[in-house]
C-alpha cells in the first residue's frame, strides 16, 4: 500500500513539474508581441481601416489570464482626425491553442473606447475612404472562424464574454446640424456567439444633445439569438429604459444576409406624459405654459403598444395603440417604398375616441397680457418651405375618424376626414364636423404640378352658436346668435409666406338672431361728438350697449394677400361698416380705413340717429396690435371728421337758405338768388 501511495505522489509531483515546465516554456518561448502584426493585419482585412497598436502587448493575469493590449488607435487614410481610440484591452485566451500557433479569444474586455463620427456639409463621413466609398464590408466571422496574418499565425474568436466599459461616441453632422455625444457607454454579454445559441447582453449610456443642451440616460437589455449562417437574428425579453419610459418586447430579423425582413412588437409602461414631454420634447420656456386648474400628474398617464413588420420594400404597422387616461387612439399604417417609376405609397387609418388636448396646447380662452413688441420695421418674418418634393414622390391615402377633439379651448365632434395624395395633388375632404351646435365642412385641393403650386379651399360654417364659441374663443364674446359663413380662396406658392401673400377670395357671412355689443361703435361716435357743433350732443347717446339686429350680414374680399387690399363690408339693419386695409402677421397688428354710416328711413331704425347725421360716412381709423385692449382698436380720423363737420354745417346753412329762398323770394328771381348764395357760401 505504501508503495502505491509513493508511486501516486511521485506521479502527481511529476505532472505538476511537467505542467509548470510547460507554462514556463510558453511564457519564455511564446512572445505575445508577435501577435501585434496578426491583429493589425486581421483588422485591415476585415474592415479596410488601419489599426495601430501603439502600446504594449503583454501577458496579463488580472482581470483575466491572457493578453493585454494598450493604446489602440484607428485611422482612415482619407481622414485627418482619428476615427477611434482605446485605452486598453484584456483578452482571455486558450493556452492550449498557443502551442498550436493559434490565438483563441474566450473573453474580451475593453476600457476607454472613444469613436468620432464626423460628417461635413457635403455629406462626406470621416469613416469613408479616399474614393468616397464606405470601407470594405467583409463577412463577419463566426465564433470559431479564423483569419491568417502574413506571418502565418491563425487568429480565432471564441468569445464567452464581452465587456466594454467607459466608452464614448461623438457624432457631428454639419449638414443636419447634429452635435451629439454618447458617454459612459457600457456593454456586456455572456456566451456571445453567432451559432443560434441565446446569449444575454446589456447596454447603457448617457446621450447629450450639445445643440439644445438636453441629455438623457438610456439602458437596453435583451437575450439575443443570432444565426449568422442562416442570416437570422432575434432579440427576446427586450427592455429599453428612457426614464420615465420603459419599452419591452421582441425584435426579429430574417435572412439579413440576402433578403432582409423584420418584425417586432413593443409595449410601454404607464407613465406621466407631461414629465416625458418636459424632459425630452418641450423647450424649457414651455414649462411655464398654464394648464387647466384641474390638471394633475395622476390624470396624465400614458401608455402605448405597437406591432410592426417589413422588408426592403415595405413597412407595416398593423397595430399602433396610444392611451392617455381615458383617451384612446389606434392606427393601422402601411408604407411601400418607390420602385422604378412607381412612387412610394402610404396608407393609414386613424381612429380615436374623445381626445382632450387642451392641457398640451395654448388655450384661446386665455387672453394674453399686452406686451411691448419690436417695431414692424425690425421684425424678421420666418418662412417654411412646403413639402413639394415629398408630395410628388409618394401617394397617400389617409382616413381619420375621431369621436371628438378638444384643443386650444375649442371643441369639435364627429370628425371624419379623408386625405389623399395622387400624382402630386393633395385633396383633403372634411365631412360635416360638429362645432358648437353647428357644422364645419371644408375641401382643400393643393396641386403641386402647377407652377407655382396652387391651393384652393372651400369652407362652410353653418348655424354656429356664438355664445358657446365665446367660452373657448374670447374674440367672439362681442356677439350672440347663429353664425354662418361661406368662403372660397385660392393661394399660390411653394412656401407658407408665398401662400399668405397671394390669397385671393371672398367670404360671405351672416348672423341670425344676433345680439351685438356695440360698445366700440358708441365709443367712436362719442369721440366724434366732441367735434360736433355746440348743442348737438352725443350722437349715439341713446344707443344701448347690446343691440339686437334683425339682420347682420357682410362679406370680406381678399386680393393678393393679407397685408393690404382687403375689402370688408358689414350691414346691421341701418348701420353699415365698410373698411379697407390689411394685417401684418409679422408685427402682430392690423390697419384699416373704415367708413361708419348710420342710415335713416326707410331702413329699419334699430339704432336711431339725428336726422342731421343720417347717411353721413364717418371716417374711422382701426389700427392696433392684436394684443391691445379692444377699446384701443378704433378711433375717429379727427382731421377728416373736422372737415366733415364743416361740410355738414355748410350743407345745413345751404338747406336753410334754400328753404328761405323758396318761401320769400319771387319765383322768377329764385334761381338768381340761389346762384348768388351758393357763390357766397363756398
Amino acid at each position: 500500500m505504501k508503495k502505491i501511495i509513493k508511486i501516486l505522489v511521485l506521479t502527481l509531483t511529476g505532472l505538476v513539474v511537467l505542467v509548470g515546465a510547460g507554462l514556463a516554456l510558453i511564457f519564455l518561448v511564446v512572445d505575445p508581441v508577435r501577435y501585434k502584426p496578426t491583429l493589425e493585419s486581421a483588422f485591415l482585412q476585415q474592415t479596410g481601416l488601419q489599426l495601430n497598436i501603439a502600446g504594449e502587448i503583454d501577458w496579463a493575469f488580472t482581470p483575466v489570464f491572457g493578453l493585454s493590449i494598450n493604446d489602440l488607435r484607428l485611422n482612415n487614410p482619407g481622414a485627418r482626425q482619428e476615427l477611434a481610440s482605446l485605452s486598453s484591452i484584456a483578452i482571455k485566451i486558450d493556452p492550449r491553442a498557443l502551442l498550436d500557433g493559434r490565438l483563441e479569444m474566450q473573453e474580451f474586455m475593453a476600457d476607454g473606447l472613444h469613436i468620432n463620427w464626423i460628417v461635413d456639409a457635403n455629406g462626406v463621413s470621416n469613416w469613408q475612404t479616399a474614393d468616397s466609398s464606405a470601407a470594405p464590408d467583409a463577412a463577419a466571422p463566426t465564433a470559431t472562424s479564423t483569419a491568417s496574418s502574413t506571418d502565418g499565425t491563425a487568429l480565432a474568436a471564441a468569445v464567452q464574454q464581452i465587456t466594454v466599459s467607459n466608452a464614448s461616441l461623438s457624432i457631428q453632422d454639419a449638414g443636419r446640424g447634429l452635435n451629439t455625444t454618447f458617454s459612459n457607454l457600457n456593454f456586456s454579454s455572456q456566451n456571445t456567439n453567432l451559432e443560434n445559441r441565446p446569449f444575454p447582453f446589456e447596454l447603457s449610456f448617457n446621450v447629450t444633445d450639445n445643440v439644445d443642451g438636453q441629455d438623457a440616460e438610456v439602458s437596453l437589455a435583451s437575450t439575443a439569438t443570432v444565426d449568422f449562417r442562416s442570416g437570422n437574428a432575434r432579440f427576446d425579453n427586450l427592455q429599453l429604459k428612457l426614464n420615465p419610459l420603459q419599452l419591452s418586447g421582441t425584435l426579429a430579423a430574417q435572412d439579413f444576409r440576402n433578403n432582409l425582413s423584420w418584425s417586432g412588437s413593443l409595449a410601454s409602461n404607464t407613465f406621466p406624459l407631461t414629465d416625458f414631454l418636459d424632459l425630452y420634447v418641450r423647450p424649457a420656456a414651455a414649462d411655464t405654459l398654464a394648464v387647466p386648474g384641474d390638471f394633475s400628474a395622476d390624470s396624465d398617464q400614458f401608455s402605448m403598444r405597437v406591432e410592426f413588420n417589413g422588408n426592403s420594400q415595405q413597412i407595416n404597422v398593423p397595430v399602433l395603440a396610444l392611451t392617455l387616461d381615458d383617451m384612446q387612439m389606434t392606427a393601422d399604417v402601411a408604407y411601400s417604398l418607390s420602385s422604378g417609376r412607381a412612387p412610394a405609397n402610404l396608407r393609414y387609418d386613424l381612429t380615436a375616441n374623445a381626445l382632450d388636448l387642451n392641457r398640451y396646447t395654448s388655450s384661446a380662452a386665455t387672453t394674453p397680457e399686452p406686451t411691448e413688441t419690436a417695431p414692424a420695421a425690425t421684425a424678421t418674418a420666418t418662412d417654411t418651405a412646403l413639402p413639394i418634393d415629398l408630395l410628388n414622390s409618394m401617394n397617400v391615402q389617409g382616413r381619420h375618424s375621431i369621436e371628438s377633439l378638444a384643443i386650444a379651448g375649442l371643441t369639435f365632434t364627429g370628425i371624419n376626414a379623408d386625405l389623399d395624395v395622387l400624382n402630386g395633388v393633395l385633396k383633403l375632404d372634411v365631412q360635416p364636423i360638429g362645432f358648437y351646435e353647428g357644422q364645419i365642412t371644408s375641401t382643400l385641393n393643393f396641386d403641386t404640378r402647377q407652377s407655382p403650386p396652387s391651393l384652393t379651399n372651400i369652407s362652410s360654417l353653418r348655424n354656429i352658436n356664438l355664445a358657446g364659441l365665446a367660452q373657448g374663443l374670447p374674440a367672439a364674446d362681442f356677439a350672440e346668435g347663429r353664425f354662418n359663413l361661406e368662403a372660397i380662396h385660392t393661394l399660390r406658392g411653394s412656401t407658407v409666406n408665398d401662400l399668405l401673400n397671394t390669397v385671393n377670395g371672398t367670404s360671405s357671412f351672416s348672423v341670425a338672431d344676433s345680439a351685438i355689443d356695440v360698445g366700440v361703435l358708441k365709443q367712436v361716435l362719442s369721440s366724434i361728438s366732441v367735434l360736433s357743433p355746440a348743442g348737438t350732443g352725443d350722437i349715439a347717446q341713446q344707443w344701448p350697449d347690446v343691440v339686437r339686429f334683425s339682420a347682420l350680414e357682410g362679406h370680406l374680399i381678399l386680393a393678393q394677400g393679407l397685408a393690404e387690399n382687403q375689402q370688408l363690408n358689414v350691414t346691421l339693419d341701418n348701420v353699415e361698416i365698410s373698411a379697407s386695409g390689411g394685417i401684418d402677421l409679422t408685427a402682430g397688428s392690423f390697419n384699416y380705413d373704415v367708413l361708419l354710416t348710420v342710415f335713416g328711413p326707410p331702413a329699419v331704425q334699430t339704432v336711431p340717429i339725428s336726422e342731421l347725421y343720417q347717411g353721413v360716412q364717418w371716417p374711422v381709423l382701426c389700427s392696433a396690435e392684436f394684443t391691445s385692449e379692444i377699446s384701443q382698436y378704433c378711433g375717429p380720423d379727427f382731421g377728416k371728421v373736422r372737415d366733415l363737420f364743416v361740410q355738414i354745417s355748410r350743407n345745413q346753412v345751404q338747406r336753410r337758405v334754400q328753404d328761405a329762398v323758396s318761401d320769400q323770394v319771387p319765383t322768377d328771381l329764385q334761381d338768381t338768388a340761389r346762384g348768388l348764395l351758393d357763390r357766397l357760401l363756398r
